[in-house]
């Protein structure tokens, strides 16, 4: 890894939690902070900051999580300023805890594993890469237990079992420090097939696909009402079931129950299917009771 960011790039293009952070340590530093920083800077002919202009960032201390050093720095963009001018100041400033801002993590991932929906008997692979400044160690966990065989950046489970459904995380360690990945979500459905190994989920177009339609139901009074529908897809296909056209408040699972179905669940039922881009319909049943 680099030691720190690029000198030509702009302030205005640092990462949103590269700012915040340096802004926190120089708006909390007194005598090497963000006023001392406008001296500096002020006193440089290429990216000249008025007295003015000071006058304005202090005035954000009047607000609500206003910051000064937020204001100096999209001051500083505008006038284009790069990370290698700021680091140039911050190194005269001999704020060593505000250069630290602009040095990369010892450990950043840059693979983040991504939730999916797959069917039973299908292959199951999360995958999680980082980079680090020593050699990386990878342990995959479902909720809080560690997964056999998951010291990899690819978590492979082939053939996807039912009891593999839940919450996936990755721990990543370089020397005394780790990070962990975003959590994943894994739906595995039991499908009209039964469960065979060696088969993957492939979509070219990354479109979605229906693989489990609802069933009509005839119940008598106070029998279980069970609808179940299911798509498979990444990232994880949302739910949301409707009746007679109505939406139904918080059914927003792949399964719709009703421990004791009534007269009134009586009627026609369909889900809506969808995706960060996609939506689509299940056929529209009819509930009997």
């Amino acid at each position: 890894m680099a030691d720190s960011l690029d000198r030509s790039t702009k302030i205005s293009s640092l990462k949103e939690s590269v700012v915040k952070k340096l802004c926190e340590v120089l708006d909390k530093s007194n005598n090497n902070g963000w006023r001392k920083l406008g001296e500096i800077v002020g006193s440089d002919k290429r990216f000249k900051v008025s007295s003015d202009d000071m006058e304005m960032c202090s005035l954000r201390v009047l607000e609500v999580e206003g910051s000064p050093s937020l204001m100096l720095l999209r001051l500083m963009g505008e006038r284009g300023c790069t990370t290698g001018h700021l680091m140039d100041y911050l190194q005269t400033l001999s704020n060593s805890e505000a250069l630290q801002c602009l040095k990369p993590p010892v450990l950043q991932i840059l693979v983040q594993p991504q939730s999916v929906a797959l069917i039973c008997g299908h292959n199951l692979r999360l995958s999680c890469y980082a980079v680090g400044r020593s050699p990386l160690q990878y342990r995959w966990f479902k909720s809080r237990e560690e997964v056999p065989h998951g010291a990899t950046p690819e978590l492979l489970i082939s053939p996807v079992r039912l009891e593999d459904a839940g919450f996936y995380i990755c721990r990543i360690n370089s020397g005394d420090v780790c990070e962990f990945s975003q959590w994943a979500q894994v739906d595995v459905l039991n499908g009209s097939t039964p469960c065979a190994s060696g088969q993957s989920y492939h979509s070219v177009d990354g479109r979605m696909k229906l693989v489990i339609q609802p069933q009509s139901q005839h119940l008598h009074a106070g029998e279980a009402l069970l609808l179940e529908c299911g798509a498979v897809g990444r990232p994880i296909p949302r739910y949301q079931w409707y009746r007679n056209g109505v939406l139904i408040p918080n059914a927003t699972k792949r399964k719709l129950t009703v421990a004791d179905a009534m007269q009134d669940h009586h009627g026609r039922y369909r889900c809506e299917i969808s995706s960060s881009s996609e939506r689509m319909w299940t056929n529209e049943v009819d509930v009997a009771v």
